[in-house]
């Protein structure tokens, strides 16, 4: 683990791994408890708690993960409408939608680089047009040239998501993916989940498809195989084995049209009824005991719904897990107290090993969504925030700097001369000053104030503290001084850069973010028609 890992990345690791731990000691203990060398009752009785127990740690992990999955869905939908990526498709092409997109294929890069799990990121036009494209093969994502951009409007996936209404999302069922009309091998489990991004008017602009791979399901389900005598299924609603531990041949049977009789009640034709009766429960014959745990959508609840987002198909995820201990294979377990002394030892020692690499992947995903904050609310440059999450941060202080009685100061900054250092130095050394601007702003403000970059060469900053609230434009000056220290753009070449800087404060209760950006702009105008490198605040 990273040693520079902040404390709520810690707090948050410590407290899964402990929960885990616990709940896998106390799943050993359970099994360990029963003594398996006594009668057959006593037997029975403990294969079945142990498979209780085991499916419904199955069952939380699966919908653990799914539900994931679906929140990640809704975030990129987020993302693409906070960037109002449909009003850059519109444009002619040019340099700036090409420079738009291009952001937006790095910002989704990033995302399916630290995630691992997606086969693909797109973002599809009203027309099913892909916009952008992300692959993941072989440990690398990668953004799919335009030339290799294809049309999806005739694929189901883009045909159910049209259909969708807003904050509803699409979840086709798991299955194997085909490429030009064939089975991909090696085989490549996945699912596919598609949300509409609507606009500001509550019209439909794109959709957003991502491709699960459902082979990372499958091996964390692997987790919590503890007994090697026992067969692990995962069915669909159909009853087709998506999983089967001992059988891995029978998987995805419903993909072949001359294997379409390959259910489970094909291959269990006594227990077929039952099977099919049953969504939570167990099932005795004279050879075994068969425990079932329906996951995902039941009797219309679906546990992926959050928040005002909604699964329209609950069938697609409607699935059953399902093992079965055949007596024949079972092996009793008998010995001496110290026995099972040891045996429990090794519980642990497995408890700590599966508790660890479970909170670790619970980890992994908890800093991949950090990560994908920090991405949609800051300059990717200059780490500030970005327009949209300032203007957001802003409103709320200035709306409560109101109702407190309070004053804030709104503080636009403009480089002077910023062109001229990426004509004649290159963007390289455009790129070190703003980095050196955001460095001084950080120093100087610290986390006490909001800072932004708006774009280009313009930054804003909002005052509310008392501390910064008792003279803004000491802070004014103290920013022009420290701005104008060498910077070295090339090596051993050092350029100072100046600023203007235009200030306005709030006033009265009806005081609003757009007013007080206004009125900075034009102190900031003010200061530079002043002879620029210098200050300039509107009472």
């Amino acid at each position: 683990m990273n040693p520079t890992l902040t404390f709520s990345v810690v707090k948050f690791f410590c407290l899964r791994f402990v929960a885990i731990f616990f709940l896998l000691v106390t799943v050993f203990g359970g099994i360990i408890h029963y003594d398996k060398s006594a009668s057959e009752k006593a037997e029975k009785s403990n294969i079945r708690v142990e498979q209780k127990a085991l499916l419904e740690g199955k069952k939380q992990y699966i919908e653990w993960v799914m539900g994931s999955v679906v929140r990640e869905t809704a975030l990129l939908s987020d993302i693409m409408t906070a960037r109002r990526v449909y009003e850059v498709v519109e444009l002619l092409p040019n340099a700036k939608r090409e420079a738009e997109l291009t952001r937006l294929s790095t910002i989704l890069e990033a995302v399916s680089q630290r995630k691992e799990v997606y086969d693909q990121l797109r973002y599809l036009d009203m027309d099913g047009n892909e916009v952008v494209r992300i692959n993941f093969n072989d440990g690398h994502a990668k953004v799919v040239s335009k030339d290799q951009l294809q049309n999806k409007r005739h694929r189901y996936y883009f045909s159910k998501a049209l259909q969708l209404g807003c904050r509803k999302i699409y979840v086709s069922p798991l299955d194997l993916n085909v490429e030009h009309g064939q089975i991909e091998v090696p085989l490549k489990p996945m699912i596919r989940l598609a949300t509409p991004v609507y606009d500001d008017a509550g019209e439909k602009r794109g959709i957003v498809v991502v491709n699960y791979l459902a082979k990372y399901l499958m091996e964390g389900m692997a987790l919590f195989n503890l007994d090697m005598g026992t067969n692990y299924m995962l069915l669909n609603k159909d009853g087709y084995f998506l999983f089967n531990k001992q059988n891995r041949e029978s998987e995805f049977a419903f993909m072949y049209n001359h294997r379409k009789d390959e259910t489970i009640y094909n291959a269990f034709p006594q227990l077929a009824n039952e099977i099919r009766d049953t969504l939570s429960g167990q099932i005795e014959s004279e050879n075994g005991i068969m425990t079932i745990e329906s996951v995902g959508a039941v009797d219309r609840i679906n546990p992926y719904c959050f928040q005002e987002y909604h699964v329209s198909e609950n069938s697609s995820t409607a699935w059953k897990l399902v093992s079965y201990v055949d007596f024949a294979d079972r092996k009793e377990i008998s010995g001496s107290q110290y026995e099972r002394k040891w045996l429990m030892q090794v519980g642990v020692v497995l408890s700590i090993i599966l508790a660890y690499f479970i909170a670790r992947f619970q980890l992994r995903a908890f800093i991949d969504n950090q990560r994908i904050h920090h991405l949609a609310h800051h300059d990717s440059l200059t780490g500030l925030l970005n327009r949209a999450a300032f203007q957001a941060g802003a409103t709320e202080t200035i709306s409560q700097s109101v109702k407190a009685g309070k004053k804030a100061c709104l503080v636009y900054l403009d480089l002077d001369g910023f062109k001229f250092i990426n004509d004649e130095y290159g963007h390289a050394a455009g790129d070190k000053t703003l980095e050196h601007v955001a460095s001084v702003m950080n120093r100087i403000f610290g986390s006490k104030a909001l800072l932004a970059r708006l774009g280009g060469d313009e930054f804003a900053i909002l005052l509310s503290s008392q501390e910064h609230m008792q003279n803004p434009e000491h802070y004014a000056a103290s920013l022009i001084q420290l701005i104008q220290d060498p910077i070295e753009v090339l090596p051993d070449i050092f350029h100072q850069v100046t600023t203007s800087i235009g200030g306005c404060y709030t006033k009265g209760q009806d005081c609003t973010l757009e007013e007080l950006m206004h009125q900075a702009d034009m102190a900031m105008y003010e200061a530079k028609k002043a002879g620029k490198n210098r200050y300039f605040f509107i009472e």
